[in-house]
């Protein structure tokens, strides 16, 4: 695993951080799972690698993409809206991961996807962990979404 990355994010600043990272990442339900005896939850997902964006020439064609797990801990509750279990190969793609403190005892974290559909978590506190998994591969196509301008 040479270009992958592992961070952790403690804090609402540093879930920004992850979620820059995350934006684009492909997944489905059946790559996401609730355990309430440990309270964590997973997901794995194929992540476009954003850093590398920036180590290539703006005109290169080849980006590449890496197979990515999110562990979150500490995670009391989950509910979904807009994603069927019913379907466990659907494809998603994440856009944002957001943070809402709800006092002083527990917070929200929400995965925002593509077409609405999202996964909220009741959370103690930040406690994620993104580990890139494998070897990159190529690929052409960049996550483009209609907030992003096209580089010129």
């Amino acid at each position: 695993m040479p270009n992958g990355l592992k961070l952790i994010a403690t804090d609402a600043d540093e879930l920004g951080i992850l979620s820059a990272a995350l934006e684009g990442t492909i997944t489905s339900p059946g790559e996401m799972s609730f355990l309430r005896a440990q309270r964590s939850f997973t997901l794995m997902g194929s992540r476009f690698m954003w850093e590398e964006v920036t180590r290539k020439p703006l005109d290169s064609e080849l980006q590449s993409r890496i197979r990515s797990g999110l562990l979150f801990s500490d995670v009391l509750s989950v509910r979904s809206h807009g994603i069927s279990q019913d379907f466990p190969k659907e494809i998603l793609e994440l856009l944002t991961v957001g943070f809402t403190e709800n006092g002083s005892t527990s917070a929200e974290i929400r995965l925002n996807f593509a077409g609405g559909g999202a996964v909220s978590m009741d959370v103690e506190c930040v406690n994620v962990t993104l580990t890139d998994t494998g070897e990159a591969w190529p690929t052409k196509h960049k996550p483009i979404h209609e907030d992003d301008i096209p580089l010129t």
